[in-house]
């Protein structure tokens, strides 16, 4: 991983954690999957997508319809992140996969 992708990377965790227990209350953490960010950065098209994974955890039962609500705020704020750290080479995210640990 490179100096500027880890640091992107570590970045858009803090800032969408921060963004999200603010929100929607402090039981919540997610993390951005850092396989499926750097393989949709570097110059492999064979993997790349517009789409990114990430894991929520939870200290309380969330509803379906609570975590549309998340997917639609981490949607649009980590597009607006990632316009800000990357606006070179910025793409949109057109969709987010979230797995419920």
């Amino acid at each position: 991983m490179t100096k500027e992708l880890s640091n992107s990377y570590s970045l858009l965790n803090k800032v969408l954690n921060s963004l999200l227990r603010k929100k929607f209350g402090p039981h919540f953490t997610i993390r951005l999957n850092s396989l499926k960010f750097i393989s949709n950065r570097v110059n492999i098209f064979y993997f790349h997508t517009r789409t990114e994974k990430f894991s929520l955890k939870s200290l309380k039962p969330v509803s379906i319809n609570e975590l549309i609500l998340i997917k639609e705020f981490i949607l649009f704020n980590l597009n607006i992140s990632l316009h800000c750290i990357e606006s070179k080479s910025y793409v949109e995210v057109t969709d987010v996969e979230i797995t419920i640990i």
